[in-house]
């Protein structure tokens, strides 16, 4: 027996090493705002059908400990039952998220196998079956055999494993009445222990058929002795598994419910004993719900008990105390178990918590009869007879690193803190072993270096050993400092290829996440080679691309694809990075991503890819894997394109350019950055316009100038206009041709100064101002560039050379609508503009995504068609991408 309670207290250490203090779910005991000191008390409160009654009132309630009256101080309803909606929306591939989790209820089937007859239990499994189907996906069960045969389980969120669990937990119970030579009852047994001498003669005339001390009395006699001794032992088993089972359990703070399946806990002299394990429930703030299953008569005998109805009070009496003691109820069962279970069902939606006016002996450890009643009719209340333990520490009370560590064996999961946690397989170099990279994305607003505490463990699925362990502080950095984020965090560890259990959790003073996360460890087969699983994040901060970033949501333009490939430099593969919106659909961007070196047989694919055209949605980065121009392999990985805080070019602004009315529209450097092309200047019809302000004298010098600078003879050009340059002539042409030079060669900054001193006498040429427009927006010098375009465009209006540039200047100084229209205007000039065409779908959206229009909404819109109808028809090469843009416009305006 003693060998059997320590098998038990395994058992329940093996559930309490998934339980422990938990901070920030919906059962943590409240702090109730009271100028008194406040004990509290848990009570549940039902009709005649088991529905709770939760708008009870501290008038409603009753208290008495030690049979004195205590004042209600306050009264809270604790919901355990989750809110109806709808259900949250699915994680990201390969991601395990805190998000959207409740904390769930914890709940223990305790099958009693020794008082249970083999099979009594079969009729029972579907009505379990069906009371599981109406837990929350959050709630944990667990299933635990009190016997000798059945396999227990840890608290687990697979509520179909404690199903097949208890249904394999058939009874053990022995059926000491069939090896009995005589008809005795438990109900006769019990009362011959208790020497009642009318019982012991009227047994005695009906088994022997007369009066006295003959050996047939005798023998009468010894067998009701044997089978109460047997019922004892049966009930003391019972006691001490439970007491060890409830001890393990009081390592979890949270409140529990079991669910304990019986026959009977016949009791002879052990009122004390079962009165005791109330009190073991109240520590470990556990409610004991008991189903006793009502045989009418074993099968293996013919027997029918003389004293049917004394045997069952005998066999409920002791299961009925330890109920009433644990704030629980006893329910008999005759059939399936199907209206009990319900009734539990509905029990388990919630309880109150009751604030009473402490006195100083509450805490002096000693046992406290405990009364409550309401003042309601047809009501009946469930509350524990003792008064309770205090209750330890929630994590709520403990040290950020301690929260890590009571949250890392707790059976629930902690969502104060939102963590989102990936693996990845990467080979370990030189054995055989996986190395399996950890990322989690902690919290979302966090904008400078911030200290936590966090720690993980990792579990072997197959065996259950765990494998891994770490806890400690650190200072952890968000995505991009200075912009609210999610804090990162990245580890790897070790480990033989397999399937594996991440726990992660993670404390931030008072705010404590955890998550559950399944990792396979393994390489990912290609044909002949192996390849690391694909990894997408961004952004590359420190500007090392051979080393990968991870994260879902790109916020900041550029998004890293990330791959290992494990093959001999004969058998490299070919990688290319696609970008698409399904795992199937067409490319929007795409790239070959050269492979570097990375050790023996190891070859990384690094690359990024600007995403910042892309509009905000969900797309795929598809790694194509091909050998001698075959695919052998696609890898996909989703991400989300989300728009930054602030959406503008990189370029500097002035703030005090901005209003609330601005809207910046996305600009990129490329655009910025155009060279400058020096055979716009050589053309015939702009040398002609320039040499005629060249004086007679300096015409000859001013033709070698512009014949130097169309073959490229950069140094001889410059010599030639300086040369042109008198200080009695125009010098307007000469000047601006020595400036052309400046531009070709790179020197915008001295090309700015030329072009800007040639607009003195200049200024009715509007090339001058188009050369110096483009000079000012490659040198970001974008107030300028505004001003200069501005005028031109002033002083020929009907001349569309400077819509495109001037569109740009007015997007990043957030003039959206101006630059929508104004590169319209650039498109009726120049309808087959592959890239303004690209780039007016593209501000449409952002336009209007941002609640403005350029004309009206539907005129934008039709505008928008006809720019993407104009694209498909020259087969401009982003196509797909362009579709995409004008699919979210059109969802965004009808």
């Amino acid at each position: 027996m003693i060998a059997f309670a320590r098998r038990a207290f395994w058992v329940a250490a093996g559930i309490a090493a998934f339980g422990a203090a938990r901070a920030g779910a919906q059962q943590d005991t409240p702090q109730f705002r009271s100028s008194v000191e406040v004990t509290s008390v848990d009570a549940s409160v039902v009709d005649s059908d088991g529905h709770p009654i939760a708008n009870l009132q501290p008038a409603d309630f009753a208290v008495r400990i030690d049979g004195a009256a205590r004042r209600v101080v306050s009264v809270q309803w604790i919901s355990l039952a989750t809110p109806a909606g709808a259900p949250p929306p699915p994680q990201p591939d390969g991601y395990s998220s805190n998000l959207n989790v409740t904390g769930g209820r914890l709940i223990i089937f305790a099958v009693d196998q020794p008082s249970i007859r083999f099979g009594t239990t079969v009729p029972l499994v579907r009505a379990i079956g069906q009371f599981l189907d109406r837990l929350e996906p959050s709630d944990r069960v667990a299933a635990v055999s009190l016997g000798y045969s059945g396999a227990s389980t840890s608290f687990t969120a697979d509520h179909e494993l404690v199903r097949q669990a208890v249904a394999r937990m058939g009874g053990e119970a022995r059926n000491n009445e069939a090896l009995m030579s005589h008809n005795i009852s438990l109900n006769e047994a019990v009362e011959f222990e208790r020497n009642d001498q009318a019982t012991i003669d009227a047994v005695g005339r009906r088994e022997c058929g007369t009066t006295g001390d003959d050996p047939c009395h005798q023998e009468v006699a010894g067998e009701a002795r044997t089978l109460a001794d047997a019922a004892r032992q049966s009930a003391n088993q019972t006691v001490m598994t439970l007491r060890s089972l409830l001890r393990g359990l009081a390592s979890i703070t949270e409140p529990k419910t079991m669910i304990l399946i019986s026959e009977g806990l016949p009791i002879i002299d052990q009122e004390l004993d079962v009165t005791e394990l109330g009190d073991e429930a109240a520590r470990a703030r556990t409610s004991v719900y008991v189903l006793q299953v009502d045989t009418q008569m074993d099968a293996s005998t013919n027997r029918i008990s003389t004293t049917r109805m004394g045997d069952m009070e005998i066999r409920s009496a002791g299961l009925d105390l330890l109920a009433s003691s644990s704030r629980g109820t006893l329910l008999r069962v005759t059939n399936d178990g199907g209206p009990q279970f319900a009734r539990i069902a509905n029990e388990l939606s919630g309880y109150y918590l009751i604030g009473l006016e402490s006195e100083a002996t509450d805490k002096d450890g000693k046992r406290h009869p405990i009364a409550v009643s309401v003042n309601r009719r047809g009501v009946t209340v469930h509350a524990r007879r003792q008064l309770a333990a205090p209750i330890a520490p929630t994590a709520a009370d403990l040290k950020p690193r301690d929260s890590v560590t009571s949250a890392l064996i707790s059976p629930l999961t902690f969502s104060s803190l939102p963590v989102r946690v990936a693996t990845f397989s990467v080979r370990e170099p030189e054995t055989s072993k996986v190395q399996v990279l950890i990322h989690a994305d902690i919290g979302a607003e966090y904008s400078s270096t911030t200290p936590v505490s966090l720690g993980y463990t990792v579990v072997d699925t197959k065996t259950g050993r765990q494998v891994e362990s770490q806890v400690g502080d650190a200072r952890l950095a968000p995505v991009m400092r200075g912009v609210p984020s999610a804090l990162q965090f990245v580890s790897n560890l070790s480990v033989a290829p397999g399937d594996y259990t991440l726990k992660f959790a993670v404390a931030d003073e008072d705010r404590v996440g955890t998550v559950e996360h399944h990792i396979h460890a393994g390489l990912v087969p290609a044909g002949p080679i192996s390849l690391s699983e694909l990894m997408v994040g961004g952004p590359v901060t420190s500007g090392d691309i051979l080393r990968p970033t991870v994260g879902y949501t790109i916020a900041f333009g550029l998004v890293q694809g990330y791959l290992e490939a494990y093959a001999p430099s004969e058998d490299l593969p070919a990688v290319k990075f696609e970008i698409a919106t399904s795992d199937q659909g067409e490319p929007l961007l795409s790239t070959d991503v050269a492979g570097v070196p990375g050790g023996r047989d190891r070859t990384i694919f690094s690359q990024t890819l600007p995403v910042r055209q892309l509009p905000p949605g969900t797309y795929k980065l598809r790694a194509v894997v091909s050998s001698h121009d075959e695919t052998i392999k696609n890898l996909t990985r989703s991400f989300e394109v989300s728009p930054p805080a602030v959406l503008m070019t990189s370029a500097a602004v002035p703030s005090a350019s901005t209003t609330q009315a601005d809207i910046y529209l996305p600009v990129s450097d490329e655009l910025l950055a155009r060279k400058f092309d020096r055979g716009e200047a050589g053309r015939n019809e702009t040398l002609r316009a320039f040499r005629a302000t060249v004086a007679q004298a300096s015409r000859n010098t001013f033709d070698e100038g512009a014949r130097a600078l169309s073959s490229g003879d950069y140094v001889k050009a410059e010599q030639s206009f300086k040369s042109a340059i008198r200080p009695d002539t125009d010098a307007t042409a000469p000047m601006a041709y020595l400036a052309a030079v400046y531009a070709a060669t790179g020197n915008d900054a001295q090309a700015a100064g030329a072009w800007q001193t040639a607009l003195i006498e200049g200024e009715e040429f509007p090339q001058i101002y188009q050369w110096l427009g483009d000079t000012l927006l490659r040198t970001r010098d974008l107030a300028q560039a505004r001003t200069i375009l501005a005028e031109a465009a002033g002083k020929w209006p009907s001349d569309a050379r400077f819509a495109k540039p001037l569109a740009l200047v007015y997007a990043v100084f957030g003039q959206g609508r101006e630059a929508v229209r104004t590169l319209q205007r650039h498109l009726e000039a120049h309808p087959d503009d592959a890239e303004a065409l690209s780039l007016g779908v593209e501000w449409m959206f952002h336009l209007h995504s941002m609640g403005g229009v350029a004309r009206s909404g539907v005129e934008d819109v039709k505008l928008a068609r006809s720019w993407a109808a104009a694209y498909a028809k020259i087969k401009g090469p982003q196509l797909a991408l362009v579709n995409e843009w004008m699919q979210a416009l059109e969802k965004a305006r009808p």
